[in-house]
């Protein structure tokens, strides 16, 4: 009879790897999962992810009812509790767990602090928000770190992190309007309405009052609206216009009326009527408030 044998393994039916965690003994393999009471896990003060939108931890909460929580979380030990937890990843999910009524939830214990690991999991995730991501940036920079090295770390083009990083004190009214979902979370688009919104106030909540959604793909075209609003319709030439591609030819708003596309000529003295001719070659004095603005174009001179 060989050694393994003599062994006497029925006690492992009865064993559960959380009973190591209530007799407060460590893991001794980091990569083990174990339930840990939720009672006993706090929140990372310094977690790059500072604001959760409720109504995600809601259909989360759903899910964990029906599910459970599929993924671990990853947590260390309180340096001064040893017997409590800190989230080093999966706030959400705990957070959903206790909404849905749990008692523990799945971990893996990783005494390791990164947070670059944080950040990451949250942007490949998209759940960090670019204010998040700023008040970051803000916060690596001040511990030393340059953007390209920041960059490098989030596995980022250097690009990403400069807009980003131009969040930092940004007007609130624009992350106002990320909160209220009035707009997209987008970088890049929230970017150029900060950039705006330096410059110009008025001109970025202009564009954030309008009656269309802000992407990526149209915010250039409502902040050369906004612009073109504020400096009148008779503003048809590049001063004053830096978002105009400027050329040997003149350049002049495209507007649209009843479903023409035309030119904005001139404004009538002391009215509000506006002369546009179409592409039909036919000119029209059209009511100001009548006109949709396009974008700028520019006409080859004569």
């Amino acid at each position: 009879m060989s050694d393994l044998d003599a062994l006497d393994l029925s006690g492992l039916a009865q064993f559960r790897p959380s009973d190591l965690l209530a007799a407060g003994a460590g893991v001794s393999d980091p990569t083990a999962a174990v339930h840990v009471d939720l009672a006993l896990i706090e929140f990372d003060p310094g977690q790059p992810r500072r604001s959760f939108r409720q109504e995600t931890i809601a259909q989360l909460s759903q899910s964990i009812r029906q599910h459970g929580v599929l993924e671990p979380v990853s947590l260390r030990r309180h340096p001064e509790c040893p017997e409590r937890f800190i989230v080093n990843r999966g706030e959400r999910r705990v957070r959903a767990a206790r909404e849905a009524g749990q008692v523990t939830v799945p971990a893996v214990i990783d005494e390791r602090v990164d947070p670059f690991a944080q950040a990451v999991e949250n942007l490949h995730r998209e759940d960090m928000s670019a204010f998040d991501l700023a008040a970051f940036i803000e916060q690596r920079e001040r511990d030393g770190l340059s953007r390209q090295d920041i960059a490098r770390r989030l596995a980022k083009p250097a690009s990403f992190v400069t807009e980003a990083a131009a969040l930092i004190g940004a007007p609130a009214e624009l992350q106002s309007a990320v909160e209220s979902g009035r707009i997209g979370g987008d970088v890049r688009t929230l970017y150029r309405l900060a950039c705006v919104g330096r410059e110009s106030l008025e001109t970025m909540l202009a564009v954030l009052q309008g009656d269309e959604s802000v992407t990526r793909a149209n915010v250039d075209a409502l902040i050369a609206e906004a612009r073109a609003m504020a400096l009148g319709p008779e503003a048809v030439s590049s001063v004053g216009a830096p978002q105009v591609m400027r050329s040997r030819g003149k350049t002049v708003l495209i507007v649209e009326h009843e479903g023409k596309r035309g030119s904005l000529r001139m404004k009538a003295q002391d009215s509000d009527l506006a002369e546009v001719r179409f592409g039909d070659g036919t000119r029209s004095a059209v009511p100001l408030a009548a006109l949709r603005l396009v974008c700028w174009a520019t006409e080859e001179a004569k």
